[in-house]
């Protein structure tokens, strides 16, 4: 009896052990442009492993927006959400038993985008001077709409430009490689990416032949539009008007001038000269080069200096600081892999974001606690 009383407690102990494996995940879709439930949109669970994420299972939402998934609550799970061919992402930390994600109608024309900052990061060595720009265009759209065509994002870089490689960024998530595709005139390339509500940065590392000095001309895209100019202290920097650029001090080790908000009708051409590599990424480089992960503790994910003292830039500067330090990593360790996306028409879920390596790494060390603490 006394067996078989034992036997009823293990088998027991092992049902309630196998329903906290095999969790219910419930969550509902919303349209931020109706707001209201998005019906018949398809889901698609994604499961974090060693390999990257592994499509799980997939489902349609129903007349209310709600989806089911039956998942393994010790994992982390990523929601994709497919709405009129855009994809949008929640990720469900371990454990998580409700989600909700929201999309946007797609339109190929919407007004309330524009640029809100242009950060241009200076090298140069020998005869050659690289730029590293990252632009942040913000779609305020009333009401909110992800801008989707064939060239949602046009960027217009000098004739003789080198482009290395690229990188997208929506909002705070992570940097994705995405190198833009060069247009039908010289110095013109574009990005096929949805613009998405919200702040969405466009980087490009390109190269131009150099000879010790160069003007820089920088084009206004649209009224109030904020410019930021990074390079060496061994590098000197001359703007050809006055009362433009001010110099933002206790931002990094390097000299970085910027601007308030501009107007068509203002110059912003200046030249430069001198050869030198920026100092905050130096660090950064050799551990990139020798395999060395970037220290967590440091502010801005590892990715930036420590700021000390605020100013007009505040908001913007770990976004600034992100996506173009992403950019040097990348590079440091030549990882050159050619992006081109087909035209949004014809596949129009190209458009797709990923995890990162750093966040599945998060996620496994979770996981591995869990299991530990069982």
């Amino acid at each position: 009896m006394a067996r078989l009383f034992r036997h009823l407690v293990l088998a027991a102990i092992l049902i309630g052990r196998g329903a906290a494996w095999a969790a219910t995940l419930t969550g509902t879709v919303m349209n931020g442009t109706t707001n209201k439930p998005a019906s018949g949109d398809e889901v698609v669970l994604l499961t974090l492993s060693n390999d990257g994420m592994k499509e799980s299972a997939r489902f349609k939402t129903d007349g209310a927006g709600r989806f089911v998934f039956h998942a393994d609550s010790a994992d982390s799970h990523v929601v994709r959400a497919i709405h009129q061919g855009v994809t949008y992402h929640s990720i469900v930390p371990a454990g998580s038993r409700r989600v909700k994600v929201r999309v946007y109608d797609v339109t190929e024309r919407v007004e309330g985008i524009a640029a809100v900052m242009d950060v241009q990061r200076f090298e140069a060595t020998g005869d050659t001077l690289e730029i590293k720009q990252l632009v942040t265009m913000r779609n305020d759209s009333k009401p909110p709409r992800t801008l989707m065509n064939d060239r949602s994002f046009e960027i217009q870089l000098p004739p003789e430009a080198q482009v290395r490689s690229g990188l997208v960024q929506l909002g705070d998530g992570p940097p994705l490689k995405q190198k833009p595709v060069a247009g039908d005139k010289k110095g013109q390339y574009y990005f096929v990416f949805p613009l998405r509500p919200g702040d969405t940065r466009f980087a490009v590392v390109y190269q131009l032949p150099y000879t010790g000095e160069a003007l820089i001309e920088p084009k206004i895209r649209n009224p109030l539009e904020q410019f930021v100019v990074m390079l060496p202290k061994s590098m000197k920097f001359e703007p050809k008007g006055t009362g433009i650029f001010h110099p933002r001090t206790n931002t990094t080790p390097d000299h970085v001038e910027g601007t308030d908000p501009v107007t068509p009708a203002q110059t912003l051409a200046f030249r430069i000269a001198g050869t030198g590599t920026l100092e905050e990424l130096q660090d950064r480089r050799k551990q990139a080069r020798e395999g060395q992960a970037t220290p967590k503790e440091l502010p801005g994910g590892g990715l930036g200096p420590p700021i000390e003292a605020p100013d007009p830039l505040q908001q913007y500067r770990w976004k600034i600081l992100t996506g173009l330090a992403v950019i040097i990593v990348a590079s440091a360790v030549c990882v050159r892999r050619r992006t081109r996306l087909p035209p949004a028409r014809k596949y129009p879920s190209v458009a797709r974001q990923i995890l990162t390596r750093q966040e599945r790494i998060r996620a496994r060390s979770r996981h591995q606690r869990r299991v530990r603490a069982l």
